[in-house]
């Protein structure tokens, strides 16, 4: 069982995924594709503007996160993952340095 906030979310990717072309939806594993769509929400009707680009749309922050999972684990070539997870690391280091500053003050 998923959350709420998460089976929503994934209604929201499922209608992205219905407008992306075929080589797109062919990268994404297939079990991970039944996965959504056994535990998407049933009740969740998503108004995306399809006209719009995916980063011009009123995204759910959990889609945002779940497109993002998609691109770097199966669309992106190495050279690009690489320097996303460098990118990733750096602000985890800064996000923690930033906890540490906050506690230390305290």
């Amino acid at each position: 069982m998923v959350s709420i906030e998460y089976s929503e979310a994934i209604v929201e990717v499922l209608e992205i995924l219905q407008y992306s072309d075929d080589n797109i939806i062919e990268k994404i594993p297939k079990k991970l594709i039944e996965f959504w769509q056994r535990n998407k929400s049933t009740t969740y009707k998503p108004n995306l503007d399809h006209s719009k680009s995916i980063n011009e749309m009123n995204l759910k922050k959990k889609t945002k996160s779940i497109i993002s999972m998609i691109y770097l684990n199966y669309l992106c070539d190495n050279e690009e993952k690489n320097n996303i997870e460098l990118i990733l690391k750096d602000n985890e280091e800064k996000y923690q340095q930033n906890i540490s500053n906050i506690y230390i003050k305290s």
